[in-house]
């Protein structure tokens, strides 16, 4: 066998066990199917039941109106996911911490019973504390509102259907009414 040929037979046998992966992860994401992404409990530092309130709590601060829910766009299991997999391990225990007393302070208010102006109210009243002792509680939900809003708008569904969307953007333009930009905000 000549040096040439041992040189294309190489080629091909290493592209195609570098091409094989890849093609198969490019074929199994031509599906229509939207993956679920949810978060294993066991593997998680959130409980079950501590899912369910993160769940709650981020419907309760963005409901679903004309554009979805909160959780219908993942915003809850990326909280989750970020916490888990992000957070170096003191962040984790801190960010878990803080979640005890939150927790704690919304199942004595009856949080997870409640209806949804019952829950909006909880949330208004522990936001508008000035008392120090809740105010680590209120910190941690302060947090919490923050990784929901800004999860929120970063998902795909809601910048490109309720946000301006152009991934390759023209000029800047620092102030411009919002009547031109058809009345909404833009999502990058």
């Amino acid at each position: 066998m000549k040096r040439r040929e041992i040189l294309k037979y190489t080629a091909m046998a290493s592209g195609t066990a570098i091409c094989s992966p890849l093609l198969n992860a490019i074929l199994s994401g031509c599906t229509d199917k939207k993956a679920e992404k949810t978060v294993d409990v066991a593997s998680s530092i959130f409980n079950g039941q501590q899912q369910k309130l993160i769940r709650l709590i981020t419907d309760t601060i963005l409901p679903k109106t004309e554009s979805p829910s909160a959780s219908e766009v993942g915003v809850d299991q990326t909280i989750i996911s970020v916490v888990d997999e992000v957070y170096t391990k003191e962040d984790r225990e801190t960010y878990k911490k803080g979640f005890k007393l939150l927790e704690v302070f919304l199942t004595e208010n009856g949080f997870l019973e409640s209806d949804v102006e019952q829950r909006e109210n909880s949330l208004r009243q522990l936001e508008s504390t000035t008392d120090l002792v809740s105010s680590e509680t209120r910190n941690t939900y302060l947090h919490l509102k923050q990784q929901t809003i800004a999860f929120y708008l970063s998902t795909e569904e809601i910048a490109k259907k309720e946000l301006n969307y152009l991934p390759v953007p023209g000029e800047y333009q620092p102030c411009i009414p919002l009547s031109e930009t058809g009345g909404k905000a833009w999502a990058i």
